[in-house]
């Protein structure tokens, strides 16, 4: 049986883990926390990703544990609709917000009952292009492959290819879940997203993960330290959202700030080490592909490496295959970043060019995953 220690128990390692168990191998995650604790936010996720869940024989779960949207709004800062889409028409399939835990979670009792061993508080600090995993206290393990899904300052990713720059963006972000309350949806209907847009480059979106909880996102320029700085300052982003104050009050000192950051790393893997994920493809929030994207790397991996006994064609080919797809969500997100793209932050997915990333179905390109 082959063997594939995987380091991160994120989205993309637990999806790459359950994938490899059902192929056979012997698959261990190692989580540097104590515990499989996902930030507190929510993300979308669109029909690539989707098709992703439904593969791992999740499709019953989508409903349950996500929130699926009818409707994306967008605003100016005025109060002033600038747009609104119908979910379907504008990416080609359903977009469900998902509360980041909720599906952490459906994963990892996933991965437990597809025989992956999930070993929290065992860190990584580094790996080798021979397939071995170094952990603290310098014990090395020899493994078949080697798959870094630990984010975008990955130590496998260090180890294997060195000091890699980061791509910086002149953008951060305020995300946190806050609690729905009467009157936030004056019709009742609590599956639409609304984005809210201002000149200055501050954005707020507000998109529901549940009937209770809503995803909260901030956004501003670095060249605007004011609308960063925690605890967020009430008054300055009410004086930009007025019709918002109701859930600029709700922030406290809750929430997670970052500043954009990007990684394009020279190639997905070195000998018997691979990369998914932020690890491989670390993105700009803007399109919201990250979690999506991250499945689809992880996922076409697991199904895509043959055995352990000589795997480096599998993983070139795999690269191959995906990478031209991904490097383009990237590019396309971080020219909505610069402005460059969408400058007004009212196309959405209604670009024809993305339609090639939604419709992108992995498991039938790849394979479908054994079932559980």
């Amino acid at each position: 049986m082959p063997i594939v220690h995987i380091a991160g128990g994120g989205i993309a390692g637990l999806v790459a883990g359950i994938v490899f168990a059902r192929r056979g191998w012997q698959a261990t995650i190692h989580e540097r926390s104590p515990e499989l604790r996902a930030n507190g936010n929510g993300f979308p996720i669109f029909e690539n990703g989707l098709r992703i869940l439904e593969a791992l024989g999740l499709g019953d779960r989508i409903e349950s544990c996500g929130h699926r949207l009818e409707r994306w709004s967008i605003y100016r800062s005025s109060g002033e609709k600038a747009t609104e889409y119908e979910p379907f028409d504008a990416t080609g399939g359903r977009i469900v917000m998902f509360h980041r835990q909720a599906l952490v979670d459906l994963l990892v009792g996933t991965a437990q009952s597809s025989g992956v061993t999930i070993m929290p508080g065992s860190r990584i600090v580094g790996a080798d292009s021979d397939g071995a995993i170094l952990l603290e206290g310098d014990r090395r393990i020899e493994a078949d492959l080697v798959v870094g899904a630990d984010g975008i300052r990955s130590a496998v990713r260090r180890a294997v290819m060195g000091d890699l720059p980061l791509g910086a963006h002149r953008k951060g972000a305020l995300r946190l879940l806050i609690p729905i309350e009467p009157g936030d949806f004056p019709d009742g209907n609590t599956r639409v997203g609304r984005e809210f847009n201002d000149p200055s480059g501050r954005r707020i979106g507000l998109l529901p993960c549940s009937p209770t909880l809503m995803y909260m996102i901030l956004v501003n320029l670095l060249t605007d330290p004011e609308a960063g700085r925690q605890p967020v300052d009430v008054e300055l982003w009410s004086a930009t959202f007025p019709m918002l104050r109701r859930y600029i009050e709700r922030i406290g000192e809750g929430g997670h700030y970052d500043v954009y950051h990007s990684i394009f790393p020279p190639a997905w893997s070195a000998g018997r080490c691979a990369l998914v994920g932020d690890a491989a493809h670390g993105m700009t929030p803007a399109l919201g592909q990250g979690a999506n994207t991250a499945m689809m790397t992880a996922y076409a991996l697991a199904a895509s490496v043959s055995s352990g006994l000589s795997p480096q064609e599998d993983l070139r080919e795999w690269e191959r295959r995906l990478r031209p797809l991904v490097d383009f969500t990237q590019k396309y997100a971080e020219g909505i970043t610069s402005g460059r793209l969408d400058p007004n932050n009212e196309i959405f997915f209604s670009d024809p060019g993305l339609r090639r990333l939604l419709e992108a179905d992995i498991p039938a390109e790849f394979g479908a995953a054994i079932a559980a």
